[in-house]
């Protein structure tokens, strides 16, 4: 029979979204809270009885008292299941800090708290091989030492498994490697003799070795590059079920979804109206659309009318639909074709000012282009639907 546990991490419950508005950011707040439900879900789905959170489960050292009276109710809510929460850099364990608030009234008997680096023995069920976890709590933001060395020579019973718990960057792999705090050497795994080692801090997944992963967050936080993308990129949040069969068995590690939000990031460039009706056909093909959030990179150059039909058919024919659209137009030029103009006005102030507009909008090294090109789609606009 063998040992399972759910591995995550970086759940930065509390994390305000100031890009948002009030409404939007207070549903992906709300989801935070919900990583919870829905990590206990996956857990009891895969038939494991534990989970280990790698740190950060707060996104501050100073949450609300709200923030944290919700966590633990919903720890507390998953009964059958065993929490091992260990702080991280967001979170770190220090006097008075978030994690004495979290214990004052006392802990849900399901949660285990691993406030210092000492070995525990994790309750197994007859049939499940004897296992101890090694936890790195970090007591401050930012380390000079690697938090997993003393994990070398930390005694654990013959023939028992030997599990690491630490938030940190793996060294060799986050960039500047010299300068970044937390570092985590890459045999750690090896060194130590574990069988499995559960990493938080990079927010996706990451294989290092066969038993050393980052689970990533469970719930999307930003907008990232996907290497392995098609151009649309998204980053779904994951948790790893790890199973674990005995001394010297390779770990089976599973990756399970579990973000509620999708975010997106979409570049394109566009000089044609079958471009703008090609981009936005593939837009509103894209599945679950009220929990996605979507960033939308736009470069090239439109005609006042094809821009027009962007901006009916994609900002505000898709963009109600979606949890959030942030599109990015900086670098997509307006370039008013001749009878576009000539339907403004066919002569006076009016015409002279919209050449003038019309000048500064096709220089996208002007400051003033973006400003121009919307004063100029404005009275276009305005023009074309004011004529009979």
């Amino acid at each position: 029979m063998a040992l399972r546990f759910l591995h995550t991490a970086d759940l930065q419950i509390g994390r305000a979204f100031g890009f948002a508005p009030p409404d939007r950011a207070a549903l992906l707040a709300e989801a935070r809270f919900e990583a919870l439900d829905r990590l206990a879900a996956k857990a009891r789905a895969h038939g494991a009885p534990r989970v280990l959170i790698a740190g950060d489960t707060f996104d501050s050292a100073r949450p609300s008292e709200r923030t944290i009276a919700q966590v633990k109710e919903r720890l507390a809510r998953a009964a059958d299941l065993t929490w091992h929460i260990l702080p991280g850099n967001h979170d770190p364990h220090r006097a008075g800090g978030v994690w004495e608030r979290f214990a004052r009234d006392g802990l849900p008997p399901n949660v285990r708290l691993h406030l210092d680096p000492a070995r525990v023995a994790l309750d197994t069920a007859p049939g499940e091989p004897a296992a101890w976890l090694l936890p790195a709590p970090l007591t401050a933001r930012r380390t000079a030492d690697d938090p997993t060395a003393w994990m070398d020579h930390a005694p654990t019973p013959e023939g028992a498994l030997r599990l690491g718990l630490a938030h940190g960057s793996v060294a060799g792999f986050a960039a500047e490697d010299e300068a970044t705090p937390n570092r985590i050497a890459p045999d750690r795994a090896r060194r130590a003799g574990l069988a499995f080692l559960a990493l938080g801090d990079w927010h996706g997944r990451k294989r290092i070795d066969d038993r050393t992963w980052y689970a990533g967050t469970p719930e999307p936080d930003r907008f990232r590059l996907d290497p392995e993308g098609d151009g649309t990129l998204c980053v779904g949040g994951q948790a790893l079920i790890v199973a674990i069969e005995g001394p010297g068995a390779p770990p089976r590690v599973t990756p399970v979804d579990t973000a509620r939000f999708v975010w997106r990031r979409c570049a394109a460039t566009l000089s044609s109206a079958d471009q703008v009706a090609a981009l936005a056909d593939r837009l509103e093909g894209l599945p679950g659309a009220a929990d996605t959030l979507l960033r939308l990179e736009l470069s090239g150059a439109l005609t006042l009318s094809d821009h027009e039909r962007l901006r009916e058919r994609i900002i505000r024919g898709l963009g109600p639909r979606l949890a959030w659209l942030d599109c990015d137009d900086g670098n997509l030029i307006v370039r008013p074709e001749d009878d576009e103009l000539g339907l403004i006005d066919l002569e006076g102030v009016v015409r002279r000012a919209a050449d003038r507009l019309a000048s500064i909008a096709r220089n996208p090294a002007d400051p003033q282009s973006e400003t121009a090109r919307a004063a100029l789609t404005a009275l276009w606009r305005l023009r074309a639907h004011a004529r009979p």
